[in-house]
């Protein structure tokens, strides 16, 4: 045990198996981040003259190899060691004794804070990009679909007529708000906490810039009681706009359940299930799953918020809680939103099905009565001689579409009525709607690109700066 100078007796079984078992299962995720931050740490030593040259290269080498026994997939965490940090940290002693000069200026409560953030930071972009990707298909499903109609609900009741492409902008529009939250979040994770210790700072000449330099952060978190305090904040904050996300993902499953069930729309066979006992059955599981999980990702949201409420300032043990929330939060938002793209770019609507519903449940009423209204009818009374009408088609069991009059026509028409409505599902106002997303999803896709590129970038500086030490 690393730490174990002032213990008479070894950590028992149980404690370690309660601490860490599940806990390494999470930090297996974090062992590139580790080993990478490692380096970033002892190649600055190196600069600042903290470790020798020649000691800094035989670190810099032993974390080479167990970089490579990482990717072979043979880098093995123990449970005596606790945690990622130990493990990496023994395994590159047995290799050389500097390594034990490689936590000099260090604690693992900036070095866990390091490693989440660097793994959020990958996790966030992957989630943007996600997110892109599906907004970019709802944008050809909208671009098909200009003309579709489709009936719009309030209430779970047919409301008015609207178009697949309109129902899609929708939907693109609160997808890039979420991508806009993760964006924002993105600027506050990726600042280096590395070099706060165990949150008072250190007495050795550090640079916290230059690692922050080497790892691909943007800044430094200046006060080290907040670098090492803050954890549970950002891991909130990024599960909060995935909760969003799913919360979004999960009522758009709910509404192509139920427009499967009416024929608005057919599911592809690659993407439903049948039943062991009813053959007729073709099952929306995918969709069904996505809802449900919408309560995994909020259940994260809850754990991580309750975990840190009663915590005191500094670094306390459960915020391991909020790593392991944020990873599974990530872990079905991601998969969900793919899964959720591949089902409704096979979707096939059926819009004579679609419009029939509209007229059989008077989606046309309210343009009718705003037709009197033009007329010189106060709106109250055009409302009350339409509500009339229709108890009246009922009882005649006809529909006002079959109403004459070429001005009535126009309006009582299901398409005319979609038309006439400039400022909504109109389809050069649609058009209009979905040339502004184009803008912003290229825009967001240049986030994403620029972010990996410096990042990228930083690996490189990185890499020169340890081989300058290694004479590699």
């Amino acid at each position: 045990m690393l730490w174990g100078g002032r213990f008479s007796d070894e950590p028992d079984k149980l404690l370690l198996e309660f601490m860490s078992s599940e806990n390494l299962a999470y930090d297996a995720r974090l062992i590139p981040y580790d080993l990478m931050g490692n380096k970033a740490h002892s190649t600055m030593l190196c600069e600042q003259g903290i470790l020798k040259p020649a000691e800094a290269a035989e670190i810099l080498k032993a974390l080479a190899k167990l970089e490579e026994e990482f990717k072979k997939g043979k880098l093995q965490l123990k449970l005596e060691n606790e945690d990622v940090h130990l493990n990496i940290e023994s395994l590159a002693t047995k290799l050389t004794e500097h390594a034990k000069k490689m936590h000099t200026a260090r604690s693992r409560n900036d070095q866990v804070a390091v490693d989440t953030r660097m793994y959020l930071r990958d996790a966030t972009l992957a989630s943007i990009s996600a997110i892109l990707s599906l907004a970019k298909t709802f944008q050809k499903i909208s671009q098909s679909n200009l003309g579709t109609i489709m009936p719009a609900y309030t209430h779970t009741r047919v409301a008015q007529p609207i178009t697949v492409a309109f129902y899609f902008d929708a939907q693109t529009k609160q997808l890039l708000r979420t991508v806009q939250r993760l964006e924002q979040a993105f600027s506050r994770l990726n600042q280096n906490p590395l070099g706060s210790c165990a949150g008072t700072g250190t007495s050795w000449d550090i640079s916290r810039t230059r690692t922050a330099e080497l790892l691909g952060f943007e800044g430094v978190q200046e006060n080290a009681l907040d670098a090492v305090s803050s954890r549970g904040e950002l891991e909130a904050e990024l599960t909060f706009a995935l909760s969003q996300l799913m919360v979004q993902l999960s009522r758009i499953s709910e509404d192509f359940i139920f427009y499967s069930e009416k024929g608005f729309v057919s599911l592809s066979d690659k993407y439903t299930t049948g039943s062991s006992i009813m053959p007729q059955k073709k099952n929306p599981d995918a969709l069904e799953i996505i809802r449900s999980r919408a309560a995994r990702v909020q259940s994260s949201l809850f754990l991580i918020l309750t975990a840190i409420k009663n915590t005191p300032t500094g670094h306390n043990a459960d915020s391991q809680e909020t790593k392991f929330a944020a990873m599974n939060a990530f872990d079905t938002a991601i998969p969900s939103a793919k899964i959720l793209e591949a089902v409704l770019s096979t979707a096939k609507f059926d819009e004579k099905k679609m419009i029939h519903e509209l007229d059989a449940k008077f989606a046309n009423a309210t343009d009718l009565a705003d037709l009197l209204v033009q007329e010189g009818t106060p709106f109250r009374e055009a409302h009350a001689k339409v509500g009339e009408l229709v108890k009246e088609c009922e009882i005649a069991n006809c529909t006002l579409s079959s109403l004459k009059g070429k001005s009535v026509h126009q309006v009582v028409d299901i398409k005319e009525s979609v038309e006439i409505k400039k400022n909504g599902a109109n389809q050069s106002n649609v058009s209009r709607l979905l040339k502004q997303n184009d803008s912003l999803i290229f825009k967001h896709s240049e986030f994403v690109k620029e972010k990996q590129a410096k990042l990228e970038a930083a690996e490189k500086l990185l890499e020169t700066a340890v081989k300058k030490i290694t004479k590699a």
